[in-house]
């Protein structure tokens, strides 16, 4: 019966450690802890299965140092190691993450509570404020109501006589600010009548530059092909005073 390589004892050493941590990871799937309870379950398990990875690990590394590829050993332990505490750190990464995100909506629900209170706590003390200060406010009248004497007939008609007045005041000024108004809106209407009227004088001046330029350019466009056509004509009648015998 031969005896087992080096090799092989490793990996047979290794097989449980590494079935368990996939069992660890099954136990926590990614995105499953999502309550405070879940992650400190989460976190307590993750503190215990690394105890045990610990154990294990360290005893393998130990049975290292009595083979005979020592160094080769050790690093295949390490690898797995690290390979076996992957599962073990994303589910305790997970499970604080949550447990953080918890005491944040936590935090941020007490602290709203808070602001909420002390918005209620103010207003009340507003509302009362404003109750004490309007019923201040009513005594002083009905005592200073109380104090001053009764007007006479004759106060009476006065006070109804300048009330009047007031009145007819203020439908003066409403009907002078109404006919300024009307009148502001036809200054308006006429402004923009002459700026139309403007903008459309405007336009035709332009056209009309623009029509004087291109008859202008149309006459120079003619004199020039007149002065080509005499230029032509003459060398012309030059070409035929050379070619005579002399």
């Amino acid at each position: 019966m031969t005896r087992p390589s080096t090799l092989a004892c490793v990996l047979l050493l290794a097989l449980p450690a590494l079935a368990q941590t996939a069992d660890f990871g099954e136990r926590f799937p990614a995105g499953s802890i999502g309550t405070r309870s879940q992650a400190d379950a989460a976190i307590a398990a993750a503190d215990a299965e690394e105890a045990r990875l610990a154990r294990e690990f360290d005893a393998r590394d130990a049975d290292c140092l009595t083979r005979f590829l020592v160094n080769d050993c050790r690093e295949k332990v390490r690898r797995e190691r690290e390979l076996a505490l992957r599962d073990v750190r994303r589910v305790e990464l997970e499970a604080r993450d949550t447990r953080r995100r918890l005491d944040q909506e936590e935090l941020a629900r007490r602290r709203a509570e808070q602001a909420q209170a002390e918005a209620a706590e103010a207003q009340a003390r507003r509302d009362r404020e404003a109750a004490a200060a309007a019923s201040q406010r009513d005594r002083q009248e009905k005592a200073a109501a109380a104090a001053k004497p009764a007007l006479t007939e004759e106060e009476a008609a006065r006070n109804r006589a300048e009330f009047e007045r007031k009145q007819q005041e203020h439908a003066a000024r409403l009907a002078k600010e109404q006919q300024q108004a009307g009148e502001r809106a036809r200054n308006a209407e006429e402004y923009q009548r002459k700026q139309a009227e403007a903008a459309k004088r405007a336009e035709a001046s332009a056209a009309e530059r623009k029509r004087r330029e291109e008859k202008r350019a149309e006459r120079k466009r003619e004199l020039a092909q007149k002065e080509a056509e005499r230029e032509a004509i003459r060398k012309r009648a030059a070409d035929a005073a050379a070619a005579l015998p002399r």
